[in-house]
């Protein structure tokens, strides 16, 4: 058991996108409410500062180089890992040489890195624990583990956290040590609407569908919706709000225009939490944290994976809810504004199939995810050095 009274410095090392850094936000919040010395590290993009901002954390920004999908990261056989690994290390390229980082690492000294994935988090994780020896964890947020925690695994880890069933598999290759399910910690204001009665429509009331199509390669969702959601209002009257992204934004909205339909259109929801409470159904890509959050709201979800994600891995992630019924799942070459309709409209008129889905997506391990995973950290950290954690097993 971790000992809750003692307060220990850790970095959460995350950036580059949303599904890194508003897991990485959830933690530092959680770690800083227990009364830890907690700081993230991350690149000091436009997005990072812009959500980083608007929250209580001490933040640090670090030069991080993303990887070229056929440089180091990509491969998935250990022993090249191992062997580039042992090869750049002689030469000391796998340590950070930013002078920044090091002044910083070395004054903070912290306890523990949690490193949450993506390239932001190989140079921090790397350099603390060749430079310091220090523990690293990471977290895999999906159910196929990137290149980075795929590296990271075989080089400086000392525990590796699941996020979504389904990484641990494709990672023990690489790790012989401590890994477990703890899930994906999902933010305070989305796990406290779970506590609200989930509204279903009846005959007095219009559906609500709820459309995520603002991020990386989600025009083929943008461009559909419109025409569905005509399609489907020949049957069913629905009610609809459409996060786009700043890209399709105009050029969305004027399609509904023309199709003269109402819909609430924006390029980005601010409070997402009541949005996804507003909604009886969500559209959306299959990133881990969009699967975490609708199973911590048990919302039902029409899921279409990215079709250009590392290893496929939003496919696998859309399985999750997918293989409980609590999901239904198009590729996005199938994805069609008929077919589209056809699934959405199946949630209404079908008898239960949504108050069905909801209760089968509905999880409480994303709900206590964040104490999980903190309690785990703590416990790495009493456990001691990596040489302690060898002698017992957990490295």
């Amino acid at each position: 058991m971790a000992d809750k009274e003692k307060s220990y410095s850790i970095i959460i090392a995350a950036g580059g996108t949303g599904g890194h850094i508003f897991p990485a936000l959830a933690m530092a919040n959680h770690f800083k409410k227990n009364g830890h010395n907690v700081v993230i590290a991350g690149t000091g993009n436009d997005l990072e500062r812009k959500i980083f901002m608007q929250n209580d954390i001490e933040v640090e920004y670090f030069e991080a180089q993303k990887m070229k999908r056929k440089g180091l990261y990509f491969f998935s056989d250990p022993k090249i890992y191992q062997t580039l690994f042992r090869f750049l290390d002689k030469r000391g390229k796998i340590f950070s040489k930013d002078a920044k980082l090091i002044k910083f690492l070395v004054s903070f000294q912290p306890d523990l890195v949690l490193g949450m994935g993506g390239y932001p988090s190989i140079n921090i994780c790397s350099a603390v624990h060749g430079s310091l020896d220090t523990l690293v964890v990471i977290h895999e947020q999906n159910a196929k583990a990137g290149r980075a925690n795929r590296y990271l695994a075989l080089t400086a880890a000392c525990g590796v956290i699941e996020g979504l069933p389904g990484a641990i598999g494709s990672i023990t290759k690489f790790f012989t040590g401590d890994c477990q399910f703890l899930g994906n910690p999902v933010r305070q204001e989305i796990i406290d609407k779970r506590q609200c009665p989930r509204r279903f429509p009846d005959s007095t009331k219009s559906p609500r569908i709820l459309i995520l199509g603002g991020s990386q390669g989600a025009s083929s969702i943008n461009f559909s919706i419109p025409e569905m959601v005509s399609l489907l209002s020949k049957e069913i009257p629905v009610e609809i709000r459409h996060q786009t992204g700043n890209l399709d934004y105009s050029d969305i909205k004027k399609k509904y225009q023309e199709l003269n339909i109402s819909a609430n259109v924006s390029e980005f929801f601010d409070d997402i939490a009541e949005a996804y409470h507003w909604a009886d159904l969500v559209i959306a890509r299959a990133g881990a944290l969009t699967v975490s959050e609708l199973s911590v709201l048990g919302l039902p979800s029409i899921l279409i994976p990215y079709p250009k994600a590392t290893d496929n891995h939003q496919f696998y992630n859309a399985k999750f809810l997918v293989d409980k019924n609590a999901a239904e799942m198009i590729l996005d070459n199938d994805l069609e504004p008929e077919k589209l309709a056809q699934i959405a409209k199946s949630f209404f008129i079908e008898k239960n199939k949504l108050k069905k889905a909801s209760m089968a997506a509905y999880d409480e391990t994303f709900v206590e995810a964040k104490e999980k995973i903190s309690d785990y950290c703590i416990s790495i950290i009493e456990k001691g050095s990596y040489k302690d954690l060898q002698q017992i097993g957990g490295v």
